[in-house]
């Protein structure tokens, strides 16, 4: 396990900390994560924040990449994220799906974090926001990952710029560097 990457340290994880340490331990917590690789995240989330049993985290991922993924075992990989997190925990709920299919069946106004890791295009980002904003709770926070990424061409940035821009009277911004943080009015 080893092996593979862990990009939860040390910028999401400082963020992690920063904004969501106010909630740890509360019940009856409903968290999302759109792109969950190895896992990385969700354990700590679980080990750190969401340690009353009846919070609970649903973690969202396809498991086979997207083109920015060309040379990953992601056979392996999701055998890697079932090993550290779905032995261990009772309250994560793991959807194997596409987050454009899965995000708009759940309720409005469930979640109090939402997390988007998933698929880093554009198009993909903006379609995860606007659902995820659907179910994210008054006064809950949602989280991108890699807003400053340059790998590929099409990136997060455009799609998270255009979020803000739409939304900025509903929002107040917590972060804006390599991730960007959100809290819903």
């Amino acid at each position: 396990m080893s092996d593979t990457p862990n990009w939860f340290e040390p910028v999401a994880r400082q963020n992690f900390e920063n904004y969501l340490s106010h909630l740890a331990g509360k019940p009856n917590l409903r968290f999302v994560q759109v792109g969950v690789f190895a896992g990385h995240a969700s354990k700590w989330l679980l080990d750190n924040i969401l340690t009353d049993q009846s919070s609970k985290l649903v973690d969202i991922d396809t498991w086979s990449g997207s083109d920015e993924h060309t040379d990953i075992d992601f056979v392996g990989i999701h055998k890697e994220y079932l090993d550290r997190v779905m032995t261990k925990y009772a309250n994560v709920h793991v959807v194997m799906a596409d987050s454009a299919i899965y995000l708009p069946g759940l309720k409005k106004n469930h979640s109090d974090f939402i997390y988007i890791d998933g698929n880093h295009t554009a198009e993909y980002v903006t379609i995860d926001a606007e659902n995820a904003w659907l179910c994210l709770k008054s006064g809950g926070i949602l989280a991108f990952d890699d807003y400053l990424w340059t790998d590929q061409s099409d990136t997060p940035k455009s799609a998270v710029d255009l979020f803000l821009a739409k939304y900025h009277n509903e929002l107040i911004v917590l972060h804006h560097g390599y991730q960007v943080w959100v809290q819903k009015k």
